[in-house]
């Protein structure tokens, strides 16, 4: 037990699998506790404890989608073996700003990001078992950078929400998180762990694709932004919109800030 009284670890795991549009994922067990992240259509998870109610789990995606709670009823479960074969399944990432699936005889509809898994003994057979609309892309695909900025721009006006992880709501790690899933690569959900993810290229060597992080005047990072070339930055401002991209007056001249701090220029692409 964790604490000794609010919830206690499984003996064995146990998996799932969202079949919702969007899974909220929480803080802690209590509704309202502000999200962690959030689950797409397809994506899968363990469950590593429970409540000792049996109405909330703690779960962790896969691929660094986030961690947090889920409340039991919302949990498709999966046995290891099917947990198993979906994880070693060819995917599909969806691209559409909304695309459509026809499930158990009912309609989901799937955002940017969400998964279909393809293969000749898929339980959920892409082909014969469901009927798709929309856009998808083969996961194994990489995209080039300017497909990944092309991609990275599909998400312009999205809202900003903290621990969002769709088109309704986004904060910087889960949208970096989204734009680089779409297009074939895994990087870290959380702004946190993109410090140590990637290659570090710097100022000098920075290419339309690649993140910046951003400091405060403590050093401590606090945001981030997709380069775009050109001078632009696609960041999350309220909403995801364009910012001039002018490193030279910030280091330079009459302007003495300390506020707009480049802390690290990373490529995640691995090229």
């Amino acid at each position: 037990m964790q604490n000794g009284t609010s919830n206690e670890w499984l003996s064995d795991r146990a998996f799932g699998i969202c079949r919702l549009s969007l899974l909220s994922i929480y803080r802690e067990p209590v509704v309202g506790s502000g999200l962690t992240s959030q689950l797409l259509f397809g994506e899968l998870y363990q469950v590593l404890r429970k409540t000792k109610d049996g109405q909330w789990l703690f779960v962790e995606g896969e691929a660094q989608a986030g961690s947090g709670w889920i409340l039991a009823s919302q949990h498709h479960d999966l046995t290891a073996g099917s947990y198993s074969f979906f994880m070693q399944s060819p995917l599909h990432i969806t691209t559409a700003t909304l695309s459509r699936v026809i499930w158990e005889k009912s309609i989901v509809y799937l955002l940017p990001g969400s998964q279909l898994h393809a293969g000749n003994q898929e339980i959920f057979d892409w082909e014969a078992s469901f009927s798709f609309e929309g856009s998808s892309r083969p996961f194994s695909k990489k995209a080039c950078r300017e497909e990944l900025v092309e991609t990275a721009k599909g998400f312009l006006n999205a809202p900003y929400l903290s621990g969002g992880r769709s088109i309704f709501g986004l904060y910087e790690g889960s949208w970096l998180h989204l734009i680089f899933k779409i297009c074939g690569y895994i990087v870290p959900n959380y702004l946190s762990q993109l410090l140590t993810a990637g290659r570090e290229v710097g100022l000098s060597g920075i290419q339309a694709g690649d993140v910046v992080i951003f400091s405060n005047e403590q050093g401590i990072p606090s945001r981030a932004g997709l380069y775009t070339g050109s001078g632009q930055l696609l960041e999350i401002h309220g909403k995801v919109r364009f910012s001039p991209f002018e490193p030279e007056k910030w280091i330079t001249g009459k302007n003495k800030s300390k506020q707009v701090q480049v802390l690290h220029v990373k490529n995640l692409m691995g090229s």
